[in-house]
């Protein structure tokens, strides 16, 4: 076969190999999970909002005290993103380290997936309300820039504290331990 077109048949090759892999779902490498898989229920979801509504309760002196597990917080942000027309992350994960919430998870754009990895702490307003900020970000080859983590963690705030909010109604947040799976919660009854 003359070089020529032995050529155009490889570049042709090439070319409609890419085409193809552009029009299949692709999935590019990204960070791994922290830790093992952490199970997703509706009675775990459900447990987080009665231990706020026991620990109101149950209040001595009007501190109170509530200690969320990864189990918890996973089933209970898994279930509101499944809940989502078009939900950032898939199969949800949050891991609860040294101080830092790590929330793992698929992110697809289009038709490339990867895994995803951010790692937030978790400070409190002078207010006593929560508040969350994005220390890093891995969304797989694609590096995150700084201004991205700023604007991630602003757009996390709206979210997380409107849910989380809606959770520690009538609380003023004096105290978070996060550590070894468990996130400590201790404050005044405000109601």
């Amino acid at each position: 076969m003359p070089r020529g077109i032995r050529f155009w048949l490889i570049t042709f090759s090439l070319v409609s190999l890419i085409i193809a892999t552009l029009a299949c779902d692709l999935t590019v490498g990204g960070p791994t999970p922290p830790g093992s898989p952490i199970p997703v229920s509706t009675e775990a979801a459900g447990e987080l909002r009665e231990a706020w509504k026991t620990a109101i309760a149950n209040a001595q002196n009007g501190e109170v005290t509530v200690i969320i597990t990864e189990e918890q917080l996973t089933s209970y942000l898994a279930l509101k993103l499944e809940a989502q027309t078009n939900p950032p992350l898939h199969d949800v994960q949050v891991y609860l380290r040294n101080n830092h919430i790590l929330i793992y998870g698929t992110a697809k754009a289009g038709t490339v997936s990867t895994t995803a990895l951010a790692s937030l702490t978790f400070t409190i307003t002078p207010e006593g309300k929560p508040q969350f900020t994005v220390d890093e970000a891995d969304f797989g080859p694609v590096p995150v820039p700084t201004s991205l983590l700023s604007s991630l963690s602003s757009a996390l705030n709206e979210a997380l504290t409107g849910q989380f909010g809606t959770l520690a109604t009538g609380i003023k947040i004096k105290t978070a331990i996060i550590s070894d799976g468990y996130f400590a919660i201790s404050g005044t009854v405000t109601k």
